[in-house]
């Protein structure tokens, strides 16, 4: 069977580091199927197809575009590609093969304020629609997405898949001393530290991670709190509000880190902070507990299943509630040291090996029913 991968997004966080770590454990599997990576032009190097039975396609095609919907499947035809992937939820309206998507959440349905507008609401509806119409199998990355899948878009259940991802090999605890120091050095951290990672969007309730700090510093504690991650719009409005709760002296905005820092970071936290609101899997939890950090964490949505029995959970909505579970896993050291350990523990679960081969067995399966309905036609 032939395979291609729509890997177009693979720039970008989070769903980038889905794309390519996914990918890298398939063809590891040597499945004997051939594939076909679907790639930027600037984002070439970012696979590598040495000793695989893969070639690389690089493609300048914009998402959410017409023309897409028109080459995208040309550029299938031509390739004489058995299967499409997207790892994000788009496909093709016209479809010249069978289909798998990835749908990892249905963000925008439940947190319409991180896309204010109403067209585009609209039009990430209706693609969403018609992508889990249009596709053999859906994949969806916990029990919690598939339940908001189903409920949203009002998708037959059979059709999903759960398949947890996995943990990025480059995400692994950082012990050498000075190169810790040096991450410190380059971010002026000065402090023992509550770190936070991800992109702003109001769901990620960076706001109510302040307020909660800013209860720890009235309550004695001398430490800083580090948000990293690109914050583009949100930093102005998250920087005025540090200064409207007199904690801006104490809050370090570091913008975008790459995995070297992000890893360094993570492993010289005293405690990773994940106040969102919303999340269809968590990664940066994983990350966390895979850098030896205790882990304070919302109840909120898919976090409890990924993070397991391995964090302390609070109400993100109470500053004062979170801010008391952050002070017992940045003082209580039984407690740090039961965290690490249920950390590493919860980490297992997840295994980008694991994910590969379920995911090709959906190739497999998909492929075994469209034959059979050659068959028996």
């Amino acid at each position: 069977m032939k395979i291609a991968f729509d890997l177009r997004r693979i720039t970008n966080p989070g769903i980038g580091r889905y794309m390519q770590c996914l990918v890298e454990a398939v063809l590891a599997r040597d499945s004997g199927h051939e594939f076909l990576l679907i790639l930027p032009p600037d984002a070439q190097e970012m696979m590598s197809v040495n000793g695989h039975r893969a070639t690389k396609l690089p493609c300048e095609l914009k998402y959410y575009s017409v023309r897409e919907q028109v080459e995208l499947p040309r550029i299938l035809r031509a390739n004489k590609i058995d299967l499409l992937h997207s790892p994000h939820f788009l496909l093709p309206v016209r479809r010249s093969c069978a289909c798998v998507v990835t749908i990892h959440d249905v963000i925008y349905l439940a947190c319409k304020e991180d896309l204010p507008s109403r067209a585009g609401r609209l039009y990430y509806h209706g693609m969403m629609a018609t992508s889990v119409r249009l596709a053999d199998r859906i994949i969806t990355v916990s029990e919690f997405s598939k339940a908001d899948i189903v409920r949203r878009l009002r998708v037959d259940p059979r059709k999903i898949d759960v398949i947890h991802s996995g943990i990025s090999p480059a995400l692994q605890r950082v012990t050498d001393s000075s190169r810790l120091e040096k991450v410190r050095q380059k971010f002026f951290i000065d402090k023992e530290f509550i770190l936070y990672a991800g992109i702003y969007k109001p769901r990620k309730n960076h706001a109510g991670l302040l307020r909660a700090f800013r209860h720890l510093m009235a309550n004695g504690l001398c430490a800083k709190l580090v948000i990293a991650g690109p914050m583009n719009e949100g930093e102005a409005e998250l920087k005025k509000l540090a200064r409207d709760l007199e904690i801006s002296k104490s809050v370090i905005f570091t913008g975008r880190v790459d995995d070297t820092d992000l890893c360094a970071l993570y492993s010289t936290a005293r405690v990773y902070a994940c106040p969102s609101l919303y999340e269809g899997f968590g990664f940066t939890v994983l990350e966390a507990m895979a850098c030896g950090t205790p882990v304070v964490c919302s109840r909120e949505t898919s976090l409890p299943e990924v993070a397991g029995d391995a964090a302390v959970y609070a109400d993100s909505r109470d500053p004062q509630e979170f801010a008391q579970a952050l002070s017992r896993a940045f003082n209580d050291e039984e407690l740090r040291t039961e965290l690490v350990e249920k950390g590493y523990k919860n980490c297992s679960r997840f295994s980008w090996n694991l994910a590969a081969a379920k995911t090709i067995d959906i190739y497999e399966s998909v492929n075994r029913k469209i034959a059979d309905k050659v068959v028996y036609a």
